[in-house]
């Protein structure tokens, strides 16, 4: 009977021991439900394993709800990565990767944007740019298109036109009918044009400018576009999407 009860202690020590371990794994975690909507996903897949570090920053689960831990309580720990994604700032206007990385005994695991990893040389990885490197779309849209109306609506469906990474499903929707297809998921209209252009600079408004011209599109046309509601997006040089190089951009314009 005496080793039935040192036997039930030592698993309620252990049960014990659990809980508070569960319990402070929880108090490190922070749940918002605000900065999970201000991001949408654009996508993820996996990627190659490669070694890094970080001490700045924070650490997520896939789509930021869940903010696990500060980076630098885990500045000793070399972090595996799996996988990654793009999430799309709503309110920001560009997008951010992000590495799913491991520890290598897996006991931790989340999202760290990549700007914070360091290789374990001490170099930041060789892909990283800023996450500024586009112009903010509505920024965009009223600078070059000044007596039309910005449409929030019409840069999520240029944002989806740009994330389809089968480039033979770019190609069929590359027409007026695909485009129109492709608004038709937004909003109803009456008349529709789109314009399809390519900016060796994403980050430069003059380069979107000159990019927009070529198209057919000067200043004084785009001026003539007063009462439309317009809306757009550009790939930046930070994103890396299948069937889209970076620099290539859709507006959209429509008469409701």
């Amino acid at each position: 009977m005496k080793k039935v009860i040192q036997i039930m202690t030592i698993i309620g020590v252990g049960i014990g021991l659990s809980s508070v371990v569960s319990m402070t794994a929880s108090a490190s975690s922070q749940y918002s439900a605000s900065r999970a909507s201000s991001v949408r996903l654009v996508w993820r897949k996996a990627m190659k394993r490669h070694a890094y570090t970080a001490t700045t920053g924070s650490r997520f689960s896939k789509h930021l709800s869940i903010r696990y831990g500060n980076n630098k309580t885990t500045a000793k720990v070399t972090w595996y990565t799996d996988a990654h994604e793009m999430l799309y700032k709503k309110y920001a206007g560009h997008n951010a990767i992000y590495y799913h990385v491991k520890s290598a005994d897996g006991s931790l695991q989340g999202w760290i944007w990549r700007g914070y990893l360091k290789a374990r040389n001490g170099k930041a990885p060789k892909t990283q740019v800023t996450d500024d490197a586009t112009v903010d779309s509505e920024t965009m849209i009223r600078t070059m298109f000044p007596k039309s109306t910005y449409n929030s609506k019409l840069t999520d469906a240029a944002n989806s036109f740009e994330t389809i990474d089968d480039s033979a499903d770019v190609n069929e929707l590359r027409s007026q009918e695909g485009m129109s297809q492709v608004i038709s998921r937004y909003m109803s209209f009456k008349k529709m044009k789109y314009i399809d252009f390519y900016s060796k600079n994403p980050a430069s408004m003059k380069s979107i400018d000159q990019a927009l011209t070529a198209q057919g599109y000067d200043a004084a046309t785009r001026k003539s576009f007063k009462g439309w509601s317009v809306g757009g997006s550009v790939t930046g040089l930070n994103d890396t999407l299948e069937g889209i190089d970076p620099g290539e951009g859709i507006i959209y314009l429509i008469q409701q």
